[in-house]
């Protein structure tokens, strides 16, 4: 069972219960439940524009009218609750309702343009949608169409073009209930009313791309996505952000291996359907632009040439050089999933009798200042709380502090230790290396990494952050290029899916592989995937206590 409906029945348990009709069907609904989303529980859906179930009810669009016994007129589901005896009629039983909902579309298209071929929108558009649903008729209309302000600047990221917008009102009023920060209003009146923006106020909240996946039409569009693809040439992943711990539900639109298009997917314990700009926008920061493919060793140390060799070969390389007598370190990356984190620390403890919760394991955490910044979190490390529900440091309010402290006192003290492994991408940022740290490193017995970051410079030797201090890296794959579970700040556990074809090896893989050239087993299958993995982490670690990834679902479960 997800956290969305583990939330909603407990609240509505509070509530009183009352039955209703929609549209013949009899169900039990909390009281005052809106008729859009009592529909919802009869399995019918009620056509709406400017309705969100998280901000306020405006009544602009009408589409949602429906038909209630015992009222002479019409009424908006929206803004209409259910009450005790409550018959209603929807577009499914009443023609009247029909006709007022065709008569609706009719009025929204009389001034939108017929520029469906260009329109980003198009494919996904809900006037699209609802008028070969609603209504299909030839427009009747033979004036003049009045012409709005076309692809006005709003903002450094969004554009507006008003002879689009059907006036919902989302985006207003998403900028004065949720970001608070009120660069939207409603200009003139009648035909003439379009969304406008003070010129002194550029819509510049750190969520200002949300309101293009609010507007239900084509008017408001990213400058940065604007016509570079049809949605229909694309494949939408449903997952989540990486860009940190907040971990926000995603739908991400692929073409030809690139990220064309990102939008915020509901989930009301997470995120609702918000998004902030510096995930929306910064997909990209996490890739590299060229991916290791094989492994490679530096058998002299002093030198920067690294040799291309097989994995087996690379494997075989450090077996002959570890040391489970040598003090060894283990520096984790916040971008592994769960269960290689899980898997990690069986390696850990199986080859160097290692416990996470040792000073000899840290994980990479860098935190800033979010002030008073919607959704953002203050860390960017997006697995940060898996590392700690694992005991890489205590369970506590400060959990993120101590996760940095520790981190930044192993690192300084790698010149006490012998061997030391780098488990993933971004286990040490770039910025964060200096000559300092890179000559201690230098100085051990043996240092490991397993990475999908390659580099290609001018000289057109191979490279990669790990490459500059390691004797040996791995192909790991990157964050993209698997699936698995990330656990975000608030312990809601929701499931990363893969976005890209890996090139290189599943971490995990190659933690095993190299746990057998240690002299240890971690998982008896040598060549696995992420679901098998799973299963492992289900069987032994008490967190997961009868968990299935139908559980864990679209939208999380809390653990």
């Amino acid at each position: 069972m997800g956290v969305n409906k583990i939330v909603s029945d407990t609240q509505e348990s509070k509530k009183e219960i009352v039955n209703i009709t929609i549209d013949g069907k009899e169900l039990q609904v909390p009281k005052g439940t809106n008729l859009i989303e009592a529909a919802k529980m009869a399995d019918t859906e009620i056509p709406y524009y400017c309705y969100h179930p998280d901000l306020s009810i405006a009544g602009n669009c009408r589409m949602c009218q429906v038909e209630v016994e015992g009222m002479r007129k019409l009424t908006i589901g929206c803004n209409t609750g259910a009450t005790e005896g409550m018959v209603v009629k929807t577009q499914k039983t009443s023609k009247k309702v029909a006709d007022a909902q065709r008569s609706t579309l009719e009025f929204l298209l009389v001034n939108h343009p017929l520029d469906c071929t260009v329109c980003d929108q198009a494919g996904h558009c809900k006037l699209q949608d609802y008028y070969y649903e609603y209504n299909s008729k030839p427009s009747r209309f033979l004036e003049d169409k009045v012409e709005k302000v076309k692809a006005e600047s709003l903002g450094p990221e969004i554009i507006y073009d008003g002879e689009r917008c059907i006036l919902c009102t989302r985006c207003v009023r998403f900028c004065e209930e949720v970001t608070e920060s009120g660069e939207l209003g409603l200009y003139n009146r009648g035909d003439k009313a379009v969304i406008g923006i003070d010129p002194s106020n550029e819509l510049t909240n750190e969520l200002s791309g949300t309101v293009a996946d609010l507007c239900p039409v084509g008017a408001l569009t990213h400058k940065r996505w604007r016509f570079n693809t049809r949605i229909w040439y694309t494949k939408e992943v449903e997952s989540v952000c990486s860009g940190c711990s907040t971990g926000c539900n995603v739908k991400v639109a692929l073409r030809d291996e690139q990220i064309v298009h990102v939008k915020g997917r509901y989930n009301e314990q997470v995120n609702k359907e918000w998004l902030c700009d510096e995930g929306r926008y910064g997909f990209d920061r996490f890739r590299s632009q060229e991916y290791l493919d094989s492994a490679y060793i530096r058998n002299d140390i002093d030198g920067l040439d690294l040799d291309e060799v097989k994995n087996e070969e690379a494997l075989n390389f450090v077996a002959s050089k570890f040391d489970k007598s040598k003090k060894t370190a283990f520096v984790l990356s916040p971008f592994l999933t769960f269960e290689e984190l899980w898997l990690a620390s069986k390696f850990a403890k199986s080859v160097s009798s290692v416990e996470f919760s040792s000073p000899d394991v840290a994980m990479q955490v860098m935190t800033r200042d979010i002030g008073s910044k919607k959704l953002l979190s203050p860390d960017y490390a997006p697995n940060a709380k898996a590392g700690v529900s694992l005991g890489v440091v205590p369970q506590s309010d400060n959990w993120r502090k101590d996760l940095e402290s520790k981190y930044k006192k192993l690192i300084s003290n790698l010149s006490s230790y012998k061997q030391v492994f780098f488990f993933g991408d971004f286990a040490i940022l770039d910025d964060a290396l200096d000559q300092e740290l890179i000559k201690n490193i230098n100085a051990l017995d043996l240092s490991v990494a397993v990475s999908s970051r390659a580099l290609v410079d001018d000289e057109s030797v191979v490279s990669t952050s790990y490459a500059q201090f390691c004797n040996v890296v791995l192909p790991g794959v990157n964050v993209y290029q698997k699936s698995g579970l990330f656990l975000n700040k608030d312990s809601v556990l929701q499931r990363v899916k893969k976005f890209f074809e890996p090139v290189g090896v599943y971490d995990a893989v190659l933690y095993n592989q190299l746990a057998s050239k240690l002299g240890a087993t971690l998982i008896e299958k040598e060549d696995f995937t992420e679901r098998d993995l799973f299963f492992e982490v289900a069987k032994s670690f008490s967190g997961f206590k009868d968990l299935t990834l139908a559980k864990v679902g679209q939208s999380g479960v809390r653990i």
